[in-house]
């Protein structure tokens, strides 16, 4: 089949979409604008290709409850519908999990995508957990990583083919992070969770009466507490993310201290601090190797608390971040993001894998 300029067209697909908890929500505020679209992983943007996505939403009186509940209500619904689409993709290797196993039983019968976000740390736990995750994605017929520098790592311990795992960049919406006219004022601003951030080092590297704030999760804070005496620091958490997008917009720096680890860190605050022209300072670990270029971003060896605070007394290079938006644009969007996973389904599908 071609379309109208003898260009053969692209066969929509109908996609099952799968995530760790009732996303349906996110659906909604995505399409309100109130969040921005990468939060689902890409799937808006596909259905703006004119493919179907269908999602799960457990009913208000579901009896399965918590997270294991939503699991087997999700996957219940798929075995359902699996009929009716060509291919499922699943948006973390947990959401993935249950619906690997049973492709691996010939109960899903449809291929299967799972896009990884900690999958070397999920397949690194000791005990039944790790093994389970080990056997999952051994059975996905594409594993996508958001950092190429987990490839080969995960390709071996899943005795898989490195061709198998696919780095497929992360994207962030660019209709909702957007460069803002006006001065910044709001001094240094640090974001993120989970344990690849260093906020030890941070809190290490700032000098008495610079503010910052720092917006994460209890275990991060605990750690970065008691180094935080007498600094002017104030610690937040599950701040709603257009009020992040505020504080992005008036940031005079954002900071990312991040540590080598086995899952993706960083990635998604440094590229929406970019699409708004924010100035970053960021750790260089391979994790985050795939998103830096140092014309854009001050790039500061990890774990070195003199060399960071060089960099942020440093504001000679503020100037480099007008250059962020038109990176993110060139490779960093959603749509490519979309358009990279589209790509692989229409070969999945196209081997009638």
């Amino acid at each position: 089949m071609t379309d109208a300029t003898g260009t053969p067209a692209r066969e929509q697909l109908r996609i099952a979409a799968l995530f760790v908890s009732d996303w349906d929500h996110e659906f909604a505020a995505v399409a309100a604008g109130d969040v921005p679209s990468h939060r689902l992983f890409g799937m808006r943007e596909l259905e703006r290709r004119g493919h179907t996505v269908l999602h799960h939403t457990r009913p208000a009186q579901a009896r399965l409850a918590g997270r294991v509940g939503w699991r087997l209500s999700q996957l219940l619904w798929l075995v359902q519908v699996q009929r009716d689409v060509d291919v499922v993709i699943a948006t973390h290797e947990a959401a993935a999990l249950p619906a690997l196993l049973l492709r691996r039983l010939g109960v899903v019968r449809r291929p299967v995508i799972a896009m990884t976000v900690a999958a070397l740390e999920a397949t690194s736990r000791p005990g039944l957990a790790g093994a389970l995750q080990r056997t999952a994605l051994r059975g996905a017929d594409a594993i996508t990583v958001f950092s190429s520098s987990q490839r080969e790592d995960l390709a071996r311990r899943l005795r898989r083919p490195v061709q198998d795992l696919r780095a497929v960049p992360l994207g962030v919406d660019t209709e909702f992070f957007t460069p803002r006219p006006g001065a910044r004022g709001g001094g240094l601003l640090s974001v993120g969770t989970n344990a690849g951030k260093d906020y030890p080092t941070l809190m290490e590297a700032l000098r008495p009466g610079e503010r910052c704030v720092v917006v994460t999760d209890a275990w991060n804070q605990a750690q970065a507490t008691p180094l935080a005496e007498g600094l002017d620091v104030s610690f937040r958490s599950d701040v709603p993310i257009a009020e992040l997008r505020e504080l992005y917009a008036d940031a005079d720096v954002m900071v990312l201290p991040l540590r080598e680890a086995e899952m993706s860190s960083g990635q998604t605050v440094l590229l929406e601090n970019l699409a708004m022209g924010t100035p970053v300072v960021i750790s260089d670990v391979s994790g985050v190797a795939d998103y830096l270029d140092p014309q854009v971003t001050n790039v500061v060896q990890a774990g070195q608390p003199l060399l960071l605070r060089q960099a942020l007394l440093d504001t000679s290079w503020h100037d480099r971040a007008r250059g962020g938006p038109a990176l993110v644009a060139r490779r960093f969007t959603v749509e490519h993001l979309a358009s990279a996973v589209e790509s692989i389904a229409d070969e999945l599908v196209s081997a009638g894998a």
